[in-house]
């Protein structure tokens, strides 16, 4: 009788240890916020600039549509942007957090169902699912934030930007928040 109850246990106990370690890899697998004594800048992210236009409704700025890339365990340390921007997860997940400012966060919608949106905040680290989307515009709030690949493969996303042709687009700044060179 005491064997049969071993058996039993051990037949539910070791499929579930399984599931446990299995699902345990993905997270490991998974990056998470830079570290917080990483060097300002990025590892594993390259972005390109798809398609552009200089306004003539805003003069001095370029709308542009970009594509970027975060490959397993990349990050990018916190930054600025001088512009007003929207990204979209296309595939992967993306962790962001913001450290200055507020942004807003639309989530995809379900089948029938419609998308939802919500105000991010600084202190609050979200992760962003295929065709979830975040907004800022650094133009009336100071908005400074940090992206990471939360998944196992690449993270790609598609980003719509208003951006201020005179200005570097990336600026990386340190703990204090004070510009760095690059």
């Amino acid at each position: 009788m005491r064997s049969k109850r071993r058996l039993v246990v051990a037949a539910l106990v070791i499929p579930m240890l399984a599931l446990l370690i299995g699902s345990g890899v993905g997270v490991l697998a998974r990056s998470m916020q830079p570290p917080p004594d990483a060097d300002p800048g990025s590892v594993g992210f390259k972005g390109a600039i798809l398609a552009a236009i200089d306004t003539s409704v805003a003069p001095g700025f370029q709308l542009q549509l970009a594509r970027s890339v975060f490959e397993p365990g990349a990050y990018v340390t916190s930054h600025i942007h001088p512009t007003a921007i929207v990204v979209c997860v296309e595939s992967g997940a993306l962790g962001f957090a913001l450290q200055h400012g507020s942004g807003t966060v639309t989530r995809a919608a379900m089948a029938g169902t419609p998308t939802t949106t919500e105000q991010l905040l600084p202190g609050n680290d979200i992760e962003l699912q295929p065709n979830d989307c975040v907004s800022f515009d650094h133009f009336v709030e100071h908005t400074s934030h940090t992206g990471w690949n939360n998944s196992d493969g690449e993270t790609v996303l598609i980003e719509a930007r208003l951006v201020k042709t005179d200005e570097q687009f990336t600026t990386f700044i340190n703990a204090e928040g004070t510009p760095v060179a690059p």
